[in-house]
Parts: structure tokens; C-alpha cells; sequence
């Protein structure tokens, strides 16, 4: 409507009952609003928060569900500050579009009310049977109310469970090394402790840093806990990309019986090709096939190694690899990555794998492709097992 019609439309009130008819007017659209407030807050309160929450983590691709999410979000909302850590717990194995949303929602509870107090906010990190994820926004809830707490409560948390925690306890150390107030005094057996607890590549490598200016060598591979030596076989064909998919003998031998044969002779790109023996060479644990195999271009091998656990257990397998990649555990494929030339770092992949008490047998597919990029000549990784929590595993003998 434009404002022409509009001064057609309003009758001409003499002065004084002009202000009244405003003001009547005014009356009725803050009626209006109330009534439709009153009814959106019945509405809200007729949905449960185990519901409401239930429908934001339901949240699916390319907006799935996003019309219930919006309706649930809006009564996670109206909780009091002290009941956001049911929005953190929520946050435990969600999907990452259903995480973003709970941190804002758990972000708009805390603004729009009281906030928790700060002793039970330390009260929820400190229970370690809380999600660790919830534990780590309440510990970043903490910093915001209450830093000097959050200062106090860090050197406790270097072994935390939750990796998010552990993490920020190591970067305080990490800060308190590298020009902190005990930075002069720190010694090499404190450094070494804070070592043993990080678990963040960057971290890592920061601390070996950190001994090496004190005179102590640490390598990368041995922090790590790097496996070195391996038993490969190569080079088999990978011209136009073709064995990526394809399933040669050590391969399919391996799939099908969990085991390789390491005395047979098979065909390869060149010819017959056999097992032997590969070690990685430098400091950082790295293996480099390129060396191993002249520098073929268009090749695919693949290395074998055993892993011995005392026990049976949950554990990680953990690839760093500038190449496509396959890798398999004891006959299982656990990762599948075709992706060239495009970076790589430690712990560059990762998957949830399960040791058996005894010998484990890994098998990795490296494929190298055609580039002839100077950039693109690199055809090595870097492997090992670690715990859930990324704390590299020693075989017992490898």
C-alpha cells in the first residue's frame, strides 16, 4: 500500500481525536501481538525438550527437516541458563549441521538468560562421564565467566578425556614454555610430560621443538609412535588411474584370506615383481616409494606390516599420505581415499579400527598418478595405530 492510498483510506479526525484514534490503534496491534505471542509460547510449550532436541538432530542433508528444527529450536530457546548443559549433552555424536545449531541455540540460552554459575559449570566439566564435547563448551563457558578459574582448572586437565580439553590444557603449557612465567625454569622432564599427553599434530611437533632447543632430540617418528618398517611389492599398473579399483593378487589375496603371501612373485607394470623389505629413512617416518621404485610414475604398490596387541582393543588407524590410498586391517578395508597430490599431513585420514589380542596384519594400496609437476612427484606416507584418543601404540614387535 502506498502512502497516497494510505491518506485516502484514514478518515480526517480533528487534532485530538486523531491522537486517540492512533493510540487506539497502537492498542490493538500490541493486543494482536500478545495474543500471537501467547499462542506461539502455548505452542512451544506443548513440545518436550528431549523433543525439541530430538528434532534438531534430525537435521538431514540439503535442508531435511530444517522446518521442525526451526520450531524446536525456537523452545530450546526459552530454557533458563542452568539447563544448557542438556543442549551440550545433545551436542554427543550429531551430525555436524545439528552441532552448529545446538552451539548457537546453547549460545542464545546463555545471552538470554542467567547464565549457569560458575561452580556448576565446574562441577559438569569435572564429571568425566558427561559427553566430552559438552565438557569442552562448558569449560569455553567457563572462560567467558570466570578466566582466572579456568586458568586454575587447566594443569589438571592435561590426561583429560575429552581431546578438546587436553588440548587447551597443552596449549597453556605450550604458552607457559614458550614465554610464560616459568618459561626459564621449565624442565626437560616437564616438557616430556606434556608430551606424553598431547595429542594435536601441531602440539606435538611444537614440544619436539621445544626439546630440541633444550639440547634433547625427540624425533617426529618416534612421537608419533611412527611404524617404520614394511614389506612392499611393486610397482603394479596405475596409467589413466586403473588400479586404484583394481584388486591385485596381494590385494585380493588379502581381502579374501586376511594374510600375504610374502614369498610369491606376481605381475607387475614391468614385469614380475616380489616382496621386500621397506623402512622409512628420515626423522619424520615417512616412506618414500618413490625412491624404492625409481620414481615410476602411473604405479600403485603395496605395503605390508604386522601390528602386535597384548590385548584386544578399540583403536585408530592413522594414514598421512600425499597419494591415493587404501588401507586394510586384518582383511578389512578401513579407508579409501583417491585424491592426488593435494597435501598431506600427520594423521591426514583416520579410521576407527578394531586390534585382535595378538598379530594385526595391515595392508596398504599407495597409488601414484602421471603428473609431471615438480609439485607432484612425492609418493611416500606415514602411518600408525593409536588409541580412541590418538596416543600412538607400540608393536610389541614389528
Amino acid at each position: 500500500m502506498n502512502s497516497k492510498n494510505a491518506t485516502r483510506r484514514v478518515p480526517r479526525f480533528p487534532r485530538f481525536n486523531r491522537v486517540f484514534a492512533g493510540v487506539g490503534v497502537i492498542a490493538v496491534m500490541s493486543w494482536c501481538g500478545m495474543v500471537s505471542l501467547a499462542n506461539s509460547q502455548d505452542e512451544l510449550a506443548g513440545v518436550s525438550v528431549s523433543d525439541a532436541i530430538h528434532a534438531v538432530r534430525s537435521i538431514g542433508p540439503e535442508g531435511a527437516g530444517f522446518t521442525e528444527a526451526g520450531r524446536a529450536a525456537e523452545r530450546l530457546r526459552t530454557l533458563p541458563g542452568t539447563r544448557v548443559f542438556e543442549v551440550y549433552e545433545a551436542m554427543q555424536d550429531a551430525g555436524p549441521v545439528a552441532q552448529n545449531w545446538l552451539r548457537g541455540i546453547a549460545s542464545d540460552i546463555v545471552r538470554g538468560s542467567q547464565p549457569p554459575t560458575v561452580a556448576a559449570i565446574e562441577s559438569y566439566v569435572l564429571d568425566e562421564s558427561n559427553s566430552d564435547i559438552g565438557r569442552s563448551m562448558a569449560m569455553g563457558l567457563l572462560r567467558q565467566l570466570d578466566s582466572d578459574r579456568f586458568d586454575e582448572l587447566l594443569p589438571g586437565r592435561l590426561d583429560d578425556p575429552s581431546l578438546l580439553i587436553r588440548e587447551m590444557a597443552v596449549a597453556a603449557k605450550i604458552k607457559e614454555f614458550d614465554g610464560g612465567k616459568d618459561s626459564s625454569t621449565a624442565s626437560v622432564d616437564e616438557v616430556r610430560r606434556v608430551l606424553e599427553s598431547a595429542r594435536h599434530p601441531v602440539q606435538v611437533s611444537s614440544l619436539i621443538k621445544k626439546l630440541d632447543s633444550m639440547g634433547e632430540t625427540v624425533t617426529t617418528a618416534d612421537a608419533f609412535s611412527m611404524i617404520r618398517q614394511w614389506r612392499a611389492i611393486g610397482p603394479f599398473d596405475n596409467r589413466g588411474g586403473i588400479g586404484f579399483d583394481e584388486a591385485y593378487a596381494p590385494e585380493a589375496k588379502f581381502e579374501a584370506t586376511g594374510r600375504v603371501d610374502l614369498a610369491a612373485t606376481y605381475d607387475g607394470k614391468n614385469g614380475p615383481v616380489s616382496w621386500m623389505v621397506l623402512e622409512a629413512k628420515g626423522d619424520d617416518g615417512k616412506v618414500d616409494l618413490a625412491a624404492a621404485y625409481d620414481k615410476e610414475k602411473g604405479a600403485a604398490a603395496y605395503v605390508y606390516t604386522e601390528f602386535e596387541s597384548a590385548n584386544a582393543a578399540d583403536a585408530q588407524a592413522r594414514l598421512g599420505c600425499i597419494c591415493a590410498s587404501q588401507a586394510w586391517v586384518n582383511g578389512k578395508q578401513v579407508m579409501s581415499n583417491e585424491v592426488y597430490h593435494s597435501g598431506t599431513r600427520i594423521d591426514q585420514y583416520v579410521a576407527d579400527i578394531r586390534l585382535v589380542s595378538g598379530t594385526n596384519r595391515i595392508l596398504l594400496k599407495i597409488c601414484q598418478n602421471e603428473q609431471t609437476q615438480s609439485w607432484a612427484q612425492e609418493w611416500e606416507f606415514q602411518f600408525r595405530v593409536t588409541d580412541p584418543t590418538g596416543k600412538g601404540l607400540q608393536s610389541r614387535v614389528e
